[in-house]
């Protein structure tokens, strides 16, 4: 694709900003379309400072469509019959716009990016953790089962593209209207989901906006099917067009629907079936609640019995298998879709709603109050009760903290329910699945059926008919299939709304709007295109000029630099004598807080035995120092660490951090609100021969942070800042109902047991969760309840990162 256009400018003599006059006027143009409206804009290059090549917004827009961009829009007019009659007894009918493009040349856009070549694959693989082969990796879509069935089908030298599909009917006005998209989304599994999670990548295309017609034509006994009717056709129209590679080989390409993204009501319209069956499976809706696999939906029978019901018959399986009277469903000439189904809905819709009713809503808000902090986790200052629009991002936050909020207030059989069900969700999202995360996963789900007759016996609820629930068991076979399942949810749509929707929408008159949506990303995806030309213009150039040099010098050494200088994040990536890995780390460069007294620390950080754990410390160093602390030092003190963790297999490759604060309480100043202490808890390393670095807890135990701080120069150098810091219990077994370490304040001669360490022996921070027991004690608040709850537990569910640790590790 690059190599086309380059050709191109050097035949017409242009440059790689073409048709802008400079890289200057180039960025200025970026800038413009990523942050500013056409009136601005037309209002900014009419001042008289401007030199540019485009005078107003007309002029500039003009030399963006002059730009080279994706596959072309088409818009056609569909036309629903209706079944009513109008005033002059005519049928009506409805008149709706479709636009889309065509699917093949996405597809060549996308295998053709450059951008993509050293993350894209064409042929299946099966990957093991060790040569033994025992334990199969499920991770991409080339590691899955399917890919490799399908390609004995196919003749050889044949690549198979497996197209991914995802739509989202979705809300565009906001205060006022019913404007509402219904984009449709399409990626390919020869891509690695690290770069598809990522929208900046560009790696998801638009393929089309769906009409959303009131359907008034239709009566209301008929307009649910007739809507049924019209998503099939329309999708068929799409896709009824179903090359030159990215690494310049010539491949005959078979694109394979593969995956169709979707939440629950569309999974179903997807499979002509009703709301209340399986999409996957012909499983009875009076049987959801067992744990039993039903045979798949079958494409060819469901056809079969379609065209059997066209014709007046009645065949048993279209009411046994709950089927719409959808004729020609969109893919009845392509392979049929795999539908993955979301766990938030059950959650929330189920679990929590049934616990509520246990343990009482204030009680629950009460706990949700009363939270103990940690680094973006959401407090529900009011509760959860009274918010009414849940997203994925508040099913997550309460997830987080759940299992801590029912602890103590429930029966074991209820405890072990709603741990069976977090941990299905949390070894659900992992991104790398193996043949042990997946026999946990369908052991979490075996334990759940065990043991959920207990909401039964509470009359909390009558049955477990829910097909959500039942979807459960569909994970298994699909991440066999199709590799880890995180990439296959959706909220990969919902996020993709807010550029190919939601600002689109945003930019225009909001009248004919869709036709002035495809435009306004049209000239987007020119822009990304060509950012994306001069990226791969500029690797290119240093390709060569590296050639050129080592050419030039073909005795230079990469190693030529052995003084052994460190900077700080080679000091942290390094070893000390304990043998213990130490830390990555960032830290501001200046301390903010100057020159604070031993007196304030002890005051206002809660650094009770500073000078005893600092004389300690400096006493342990080698050789000892001669001068030790007192209380007329001074400190300068950081308010924040940010810690750099090992990297998980089971999540992104992308770097993670923690974030640990030591933040003084904030007085009250004038109108302003003051601000309570923040000290986060950690993993501090206490035993450096135990610890190891890749996971698990060995050698770990939890602290309170209570102060960050540098070693004046006078008690020695020092190559990292300290902490001063207050333990807890060591961690011993889980506790058997919780699965959750427990921990308390550790004392030594009734002080708190706190130590002086370097900032490289924290780990990463940690979440604790104080022991609520049957009813909250009243006083305890989220910025207390770290000083006035007597137990702990460390919860493993704050992240996927810690969950993996603690449970798999």
């Amino acid at each position: 694709m690059f190599e086309v256009l380059l050709e191109n400018q050097i035949r017409n003599g242009t440059n790689q900003w073409d048709p802008f006059a400079s890289q200057e006027e180039w960025e200025l143009a970026v800038w413009l379309m990523k942050n500013v409206g056409q009136t601005s804009t037309d209002e900014f290059l009419k001042l008289p400072v401007m030199n540019l090549s485009f005078r107003n917004n007309r002029s500039f827009l003009k030399q963006v469509d002059a730009l080279p961009t994706g596959p072309n829009w088409e818009c056609e007019i569909v036309t629903a019959p209706g079944d009513q009659c109008g005033e002059d007894g005519e049928i009506v009918g409805e008149d709706m716009e479709l636009w889309y493009r065509d699917p093949v040349e996405c597809i060549k856009e996308l295998l053709s990016n450059p951008a993509f070549k050293d993350l894209i694959s064409y042929v299946p693989e099966r990957v093991y953790t060790s040569s033994d082969g025992d334990d199969r990796i499920y991770d991409e879509m080339w590691t899955g089962d399917w890919w490799w069935d399908t390609q004995t089908k196919l003749p050889d030298g044949a690549a198979i593209a497996p197209l991914i599909l995802a739509s989202d009917k979705t809300q565009l006005s906001q205060f006022q209207g019913d404007k509402k998209a219904w984009p449709v989304y399409l990626t390919l599994g020869n891509i690695s989901k690290e770069i598809r999670r990522c929208p900046s990548a560009h790696a998801t295309v638009l393929l089309g906006y769906l009409p959303v017609p009131k359907l008034s034509c239709y009566s209301d006994a008929t307009r649910s099917l007739a809507g049924y009717c019209l998503f099939h056709y329309c999708m068929g129209k799409i896709l009824a067009s179903l090359m030159v590679c990215v690494d310049g080989f010539v491949r005959l390409i078979y694109p394979i629907l593969t995956a169709y993204v979707a939440d629950y009501p569309e999974q179903c319209l997807v499979s002509c079936c009703m709301e209340n069956c399986c999409p996957r499976c012909t499983v009875d809706p009076n049987d959801c609640g067992d744990p039993t696999l039903f045979p798949n939906r079958d494409m060819l029978s469901t056809l079969e019995t379609l065209y059997a019901h066209e014709r007046g018959y009645e065949p048993e399986k279209f009411t046994k298998d709950g089927i719409h009277a959808i004729y020609e469903p969109f893919w009845r000439n392509l392979p049929h879709c795999n539908i993955f189904g979301s766990h938030k809905g059950f959650f929330k819709d189920h679990i929590v709603k049934w616990c509520t009713t246990l343990i009482g809503e204030d009680e629950l808000n009460a706990r949700f109050k009363a939270m103990s902090g940690y680094p973006g986790l959401r407090h529900f200052s009011k509760g959860i009760s009274s918010i009414s629009q849940w997203t994925g991002t508040e099913h997550r936050e309460m997830q987080h903290v759940f299992l801590g909020i029912m602890a103590g207030s429930v029966d074991q059989d209820v405890l072990t329910v709603v741990r069976a069900a977090l941990d299905f969700i949390y070894y659900a999202q992992l991104q790398m699945q193996t043949s042990t995360t997946l026999a946990a996963l369908k052991a979490c789900l075996t334990t759940f059926h065990c043991f959920k007759d207990i909401f039964i016996r509470y009359e909390i609820h009558k049955h477990f008919n829910i097909p959500k629930l039942h979807a459960l068991l569909h994970y298994f076979a699909s991440i066999q299939a199709l590799g880890g399942n995180d990439r296959y949810n959706s909220e990969s749509p919902e996020r993709l709304h807010i550029d190919f929707a939601k600002d689109a929408f945003r930019a225009s008159n909001r009248k004919d709007y869709h036709e002035q949506m495809t435009l306004w990303l049209q000239r987007h995806e020119a822009m990304w295109q060509r950012e994306a030309y001069i990226t791969w213009l500029s690797t290119q150039q240093q390709a060569v000029d590296e050639q050129l040099s080592n050419a030039n010098n073909p005795n230079d050494s990469n190693d030529s630099n052995n003084s052994g200088d460190l900077d700080a994040n080679d000091r942290a990536n390094a070893h000390d004598t304990s043998g213990a890995n130490l830390v990555s780390y960032h830290i501001a460069k200046t301390p903010p807080l100057q020159g604070v007294t031993v007196q304030h620390l002890i005051e206002n950080f809660g650094a009770t035995n500073f000078i005893p754990a600092l004389t300690s410390f400096l006493q342990q160093q080698q050789p000892p120092h001669p001068l030790l602390p007192n209380m007329s030092d001074c400190f300068n003190l950081y308010k924040q660490i940010i810690i750099t963790l090992t990297p998980n297999a089971f999540l992104s490759s992308q770097k993670m951090t923690n974030r640990i604060r030591t933040s003084p309480a904030v007085p009250p100043h004038g109108h302003k609100k003051g601000l309570p202490g923040i000290f986060d808890t950690a993993l501090i390393i206490d035993d450096p021969m135990e610890y190891r670095s890749p996971g698990g807890l060995t050698g770990l135990r939890v602290a309170q942070v209570c102060a960050i701080f540098s070693l004046p120069s006078y008690f020695g150098a020092h190559p990292h800042p300290l902490a001063y810091i207050e333990w807890f219990t060591p961690l011993g077994v889980p506790n058997p109902q919780t699965g959750m370490h427990v921990v308390n304040r550790s004392t030594r001669h009734h002080q708190p047991n706190s130590a002086v360490i370097s900032t490289t022996h924290i780990v990463r921070g940690c979440h604790l969760m104080g022991q609520f027991g049957n009813t909250i004690t009243k006083g305890w608040t989220t910025d207390n309840i770290l000083k006035k709850a007597k137990d702990f537990y460390l919860n493993p569910y704050i992240h996927v990162d810690t969950f993996t640790i603690v449970n798999i590790s």
